[in-house]
Order: structure tokens, then sequence, then C-alpha cells
């Protein structure tokens, strides 16, 4: 994602809305989703992060989850959202922090109490005020009408999806196809058992955005996944790409994280097993979709024999 242009663009942006006598420092690249390209900079001994995408709306969607951080549930202020030439930014504090799945056992065992602090805050998180479920819209509600038409959506393939286009991909990968439909019939079935509830769920919290730093989450950056909807898919992702991480494994950490969410209330454990497959076929499917458009750069089989795993196990 790091072109030459963008790291000359970002400059540019940076002369733009930085003109003092102190000039911006230390423009560095920074691990960064997909979607964006961000560089850490420094200015009058503060240190920033500006990111540049070809779209706002991920932007839009840390702006609005950013009025729910708190000591328990970290999330970046953003200082500015705004558009140079083609590329929208946006620019934010800069956070100290190791990524979580990248923790020692030893630092994760230490990580966990205040982790499990973090996701109680977020999961604690009612939205019934709000109108609909799904993907974040850049006015703070949810794109669909109810969960399940949010989860059965999966299917779509919409001009104004930042996937668009995965069907016509996916049409020539006829065994992956077959694999597709086969899951999203199994997903059908399990809707019903899904809660219409709403909650904020971040849904991408590993890969970089969950940042550690003494034992403490220091950060919850990247909102743009996130939904409104069943706090459980937060859990379902984590138990999902456990076998990528085998030190969570190693600490128990899907246990804890399950026992920490069905001991807070009786109406969290209804239909829970149910509730974390449909989650996670819902989550393999939007794999399914980006990774036919990453022309092999990203291994979808993967998902799909994972999957299997998990609905063989679920099913016995």
């Amino acid at each position: 994602m790091f072109k030459p242009e963008l790291t000359a663009i970002a400059k540019l942006i940076l002369e733009k809305n930085y003109r003092s006598d102190e000039p911006v420092k230390t423009l560095a690249p920074l691990k960064g989703g997909e979607w964006s390209a961000a560089y850490e900079f420094s200015l009058e001994d503060c240190r920033f992060v500006i990111r540049l995408s070809h779209t706002p709306d991920n932007f839009y969607r840390d702006n609005i989850s950013a009025q729910w951080s708190s000591a328990d549930l970290p999330i970046p202020q953003i200082i500015k959202i705004d558009c140079y030439q083609d590329q929208h930014y946006a620019i934010s504090p800069f956070h100290c922090g190791k990524p979580f799945e990248d923790l020692s056992a030893t630092e994760l065992e230490q990580t966990i109490p205040h982790f499990l602090a973090i996701m109680t805050a977020l999961q604690s998180i009612n939205l019934s005020y709000c109108k609909g479920f799904g993907t974040l819209t850049p006015t703070g509600e949810g794109a669909f009408h109810s969960w399940a038409e949010a989860l059965l959506d999966v299917n779509s393939d919409r001009p104004d999806n930042l996937n668009h286009g995965w069907k016509k991909a996916l049409a020539k990968k006829q065994d992956a196809r077959q694999k597709f439909y086969q899951f999203y019939e199994q997903l059908e079935k399990l809707v019903p058992f899904c809660p219409e509830k709403r909650h904020l769920i971040h849904a991408d919290l590993l890969y970089q955005n969950l940042l550690v730093d003494n034992h403490k989450v220091s950060a919850v950056i990247d909102w743009g996944c996130a939904m409104i909807g069943d706090p459980v898919y937060d859990i379902a992702m984590f138990d999902f790409f456990e076998p990528w991480f085998p030190v969570f494994t190693q600490v128990n950490l899907i246990h804890k994280m399950k026992h920490s969410f069905l001991e807070r209330s009786p109406d969290n454990q209804l239909n829970f097993h149910q509730r974390v497959v449909a989650c996670q076929i819902h989550l393999t499917l939007g794999n399914i979709a980006y990774c036919v458009l990453s022309n092999g750069k990203f291994d979808f089989y993967e998902h799909i024999d994972r999957l299997e795993e998990v609905l063989e196990k679920f099913n016995h």
C-alpha cells in the first residue's frame, strides 16, 4: 500500500495543515489495512497518525466510534477528516502499543485481565436508541432493518461495496463457489437463533487493531468494519482465528472470553453456540468475497477449511 506517490501526498497534506516554525518530523509508514495507508509523524513533541484512503467511510466510522471511548475502551479521537486531490485522509493522535496477537504467552497472560475488561466494555454498549443493524453508516446508524438482514446481506455484491465484483471473481472458482452457497444455506438456518439486539461490534480486533502497552490495551483502532448487532460477533472472530495464533491456545484465551461473556447475563447464554457459528459463517463468507479479489494474495481455502472444521464440531 505504501507507494511513493502516497508518501508524497501525505507530506503535502501535512504541509498544508501544519504551517509553523517547527516543521513536521519523522513521517514514517505504519502497518495498515488493505484499504488505507498510515504514517506516523511528530509535531511540537507530539506524535500523530495520518491515514490515506480512496474512500472516507472508514474514517467516519472511526469518528463515530470515538464517542464511546472510555478508560475501559480507549478509542483514538479523530482530529480531522478531509480530502486532498483524490485522497481522503484522517489525522489522529498516535498511541504506543504492541499488537495483541504479537504478545508472547507470558505477556498475554498478564494482559488478559485488562483485555477482558475491554471486551466487557465493548459488549456492554447498548445502542437500542439507534436505528438499524449491521454496517455502521456515516450517520451513526445501522445500514439494515434487522440483524438477520445484515447477516444475510453477505451474499450481495452492490456497486457501493468495497468488495464489489467478488461474485464475478468467485464464479471462476467453481469449487469455492459451491462451498460459499453451501455455507450460506447453513447461515440461513441459523439466523433465526440470532437476537435482534443493538450493541457495538468492532468486527476486526485482530491484525494490528488492538494495541497493548505495559500489559494494558492502549488503543482499539480501525473501526472500518464496525457494526451494530449481536456482541457475540467479536468473540466468534477470536474463536475462528485461534488456529492462526497458537499463543491464544496456550493461555486458554477463547475459553476465558466465552466464560466472561456468559456469566455476565442469562440473556447472553441464549442460543450462544448457534449465534457464534452464524457469525463465523458470516465472517467466512465475507473473507471469501474479499480474498477472491486479491489475485492470489490471500488464501480463502484456509478459511473454507477452518469453517468446515467449525461446522463439523457444531453438528456433532
